[in-house]
């Protein structure tokens, strides 16, 4: 019941401009220093039969990009270096089709392709370390606002799937994946690496970071052990004008893995993963903005009277075994993961004034504590056929067991902040578990040796439960609650390759996200309840695309189109003051995306990228106070982007040099009529980065200007403390920043 008033209150509404420096996902880099500008795609694995081939493990099989029968991006190691991106807000606006809320490291929503309704009541997009899949499937956890942000050190690549991957992936996959493939232990090579920088923000604070990684083979071809640790600080940019601290959304990440790979036998391999991440900020980042976009103090300035703490602890233990038998491989995956955070949110703009209003109480300030903590079970078996064959095909059974405890309190201040005895505005517990086991496989048929089809299916079931402490004025305990769901998925496409450079396909896809129980909410004025349970949504994609580069890499593009028909769509449903859950109509996504990249001489790249998204209601919904054929928040309508890098190879300093122009039009936070969920408006903008590096033997130098101009990009939006009439929560485009950052290894 509670996730009302407080689960909602820093529930991230709107989603930051998804595209900016964007180079062809077919183009392989060549002949670039280690601090050349980056490129989306670049080569992350390398083909006996073409080293320069791009390859992905987008369909769980290792395949060159420009062959995989879907849109993906891929960001390597090098590049996320290269983009000193440190976190994940640091890469997502490079990608089409990629938007996300934050309000700083730890406090993320993430969706792909619009499909979002702004708050979503539970994860649209899954995350994935390697082939395990992070955080809670359930809406009791807060998932949806805590998407993984992994430190960015030692990753082999990231790689994007747009379009729902329901079969291959499962739950919560509608929209489509982000998975972060870690560098594994080379059995041959010792390997060091280090790098640090710092950066300094206009009028914001001093940034630093460093990390070290170190590969040891400890038996020849037989076991090797590397292990990594990177911690960043964010000096931050935003000012509380109400008590005057500076900087409050200043905050530091900082973690480690340690993995082993074991091969006993040429045909069997073991790979053993542990990895920590703790996550610490002393507030968040967000301006206070009317809802006319007229700042309340400043562009970078917050309006609330409490402190806005932040922390979280992550560990995850997995264990990867895969045996090769000859005409398949079996592949067990398990893992344990644990997730603590805890959050406080200044709620006064809202409920102070409701304690005032209907209870008497003479409330000054409202704090919204919530500790979320969930345990995470996973185990998947997979076994596939050799790739290459005329008929390919893999099978497998995924088991998950969750629990979760998420616990809230309203701390009360009267005047001076002093605070308020025997009052009980909210104390809540809920405590919730999710099991689900799935069956899935999918089969590829080569008609010819340019073309071929593939069906595939997933049959999952899912039981839940939890149950409902409470207390205070806003809320009460009720009995708890239980569901059970099954739900099938789907997938079909047919590829045909014109050459080996060029590749066409159509695909259909579908997904969905778990229904469950809801919370127990009673209307004391009509005695109507909420309903006990609500449904899972679901959708169906269809997509074409075609991929195609020159022979010799000089120049290459990637065309996808999309539509997307979305149903029983999930939503926040407010009742007396709080929060449950419940199902509406749907809405119809349709768009474009487009990449060019052109490298007509050696140490000259040049890229562009233009995405398109429409989504809309197919139904009024008064839940929203949306009318039918309105947009979906979140998204722009277009983002575009140019960039072009220089090497100068004549010199041994390998100097370079390069740009970024960025584009997003105009979004919106919430629905025209929106009560709960205020609209807002967040207008169009522009920002220039740039570049240059040079190499110093073993060390590379990079200094780099984002954000020249110093534009005030308004990213995000999130309006629920808006409801009074109170100002946006808006995040604003990082000031201008000037950096340095240096790297070595052997």
């Amino acid at each position: 019941m509670t996730r009302f008033l407080t689960g909602s209150l820093r529930r991230s509404l709107l989603s930051s401009i998804p595209l900016g420096l964007v180079a062809s996902p077919v183009i392989a880099q060549q002949d670039e220093p280690r601090n050349a500008a980056p490129s989306l795609g670049v080569s992350v694995a390398q083909s006996a039969e073409a080293p320069g081939d791009i390859v992905v493990t987008a369909q769980r099989r290792l395949e060159r990009l420009i062959d995989t029968p879907q849109s993906v991006t891929a960001l390597s190691g090098d590049d996320l270096t290269k983009l000193n991106a440190k976190q994940f807000v640091d890469f997502a606006n490079l990608v089409p089709g990629l938007q996300y809320v934050s309000q700083g490291a730890g406090t993320t929503q993430v969706s792909m392709r619009g499909v979002t309704s702004g708050a979503d009541v539970s994860p649209t997009v899954g995350i994935y370390v390697d082939d395990v899949p992070y955080g809670s499937s359930s809406a009791f956890a807060n998932g949806a606002r805590r998407a993984l942000d992994v430190g960015l050190f030692d990753i082999d690549r990231v790689e994007v799937l747009r379009g729902p991957q329901g079969t291959l992936y499962g739950a919560s996959s509608m929209g489509g994946v982000l998975k972060y493939v870690i560098s594994k232990p080379s059995l041959t090579n010792v390997e060091a690496k280090a790098q640090g920088g710092v950066s300094t923000t206009e009028n914001g604070g001093t940034s630093w970071n460093g990390s070290a990684v170190i590969n040891l083979p400890v038996v020849n071809d037989k076991l090797g052990l590397r292990a990594s640790g990177y911690y960043s600080r964010d000096g931050g940019y935003f000012d509380n004008a109400v008590t005057g601290e500076k900087n409050v959304d200043r905050g530091e990440v900082y973690g480690g893995r340690v993995e082993a790979l074991f091969t006993p036998a040429d045909d069997l391999s073991i790979r053993l993963t542990g990895f920590a991440q703790d996550i610490r900020r002393n507030g968040n980042a967000y301006a206070s903005i009317g809802l006319d976009g007229t700042p309340v103090d400043g562009w970078y300035d917050q309006s609330h009277p409490l402190a806005e703490p932040f922390r979280s602890n992550f560990r995850l233990a997995s264990a990867t075994v895969a045996y090769d038998f000859g005409p398949a491989t079996l592949t067990s995956i398990t893992s344990y993961q644990t997730n603590n955070t805890y959050a406080s949110t200044d709620g006064s703009a809202v409920y102070a004034l409701y304690l005032q209003q209907l209870a008497g109480i003479p409330a000054q300030a409202v704090a919204i504590d919530e500790l979320a903590r969930t345990r995470k079970f996973t185990q998947e078996l997979r076994l596939a056929s050799p790739t290459g064959t005329q008929l390919e095909w893999q099978v497998g059974a995924f088991y998950t067991h969750e629990n979760s405890l998420l616990r809230q309190i309203a701390a009360t201040y009267g005047e001076g902040l002093v605070p308020l005895p025997n009052v009980n505005a909210v104390t809540a517990a809920i405590d919730s578990s999710y099991k689900e086991w799935a069956l899935f496989g999918d089969l590829t048929y080569h008609v010819t040796d340019r073309f071929d089809v593939t069906g595939g299916v997933r049959y999952a079931q899912n039981r839940q439960r939890f149950t409902q402490d409470a207390s205070g004025i806003f809320v009460v305990s009720a009995p708890g609650s239980s569901s059970h769901e099954d739900v099938t998925t789907y997938l079909a496409n047919a590829r045909y390759r014109f050459s080996r450079n060029a590749t066409a396909y159509v695909r259909f896809a579908s997904g969905y996200r778990p229904g469950g129980p809801n919370f127990r909410v009673i209307d004391p004025v009509t005695g109507t309840g909420s309903a006990p349970t609500f449904a899972s949504d679901s959708l169906n994609s269809y997509e074409g695309g075609f991929k195609a580069e020159t022979a010799d890499r000089t120049f290459g593009f990637d065309l996808s189109a999309y539509y997307i028909d979305w149903k029983d769509i999930q939503l926040l449903n407010p009742v007396a003051g709080v929060t449950n859950f419940t199902n509406a109509a749907g809405a119809h996504i349709k768009g474009a995306e487009l990449t060019l990249t052109a490298r007509p001489q050696r140490g000259f790249v040049a890229t562009g990228a233009l995405a398109y998204n429409d989504g809309s209601l197919t139904e009024a919904v008064p839940v929203l106070g949306a009318r039918a054929g309105e947009r979906l928040p979140n998204t722009p309508h277009v983002t575009a982007s140019v960039n072009a890098d220089y090497t100068l190879f004549r010199s041994n300093l390998k100097p370079t040099i390069g740009g970024t122009l960025r584009f997003a039009s105009d979004s919106r936070a919430s629905f025209d009529g929106g009560t709960n969920l205020r609209q807002y408006r967040l207008p169009s903008y522009e920002t220039v980065d740039l570049r240059a590096g040079v190499s110093f033997g073993p060390v590379d130098a990079q200094v780099y200007v984002q954000n020249l101009f110093d534009v005030n990009g308004q990213l995000a939006a999130q309006t629920i403390l808006s409801q009074l009439g109170g100002p946006a929560q808006v995040l604003m485009l990082r000031p201008r920043t000037f950096g340095l950052r240096l790297s070595t290894g052997f």
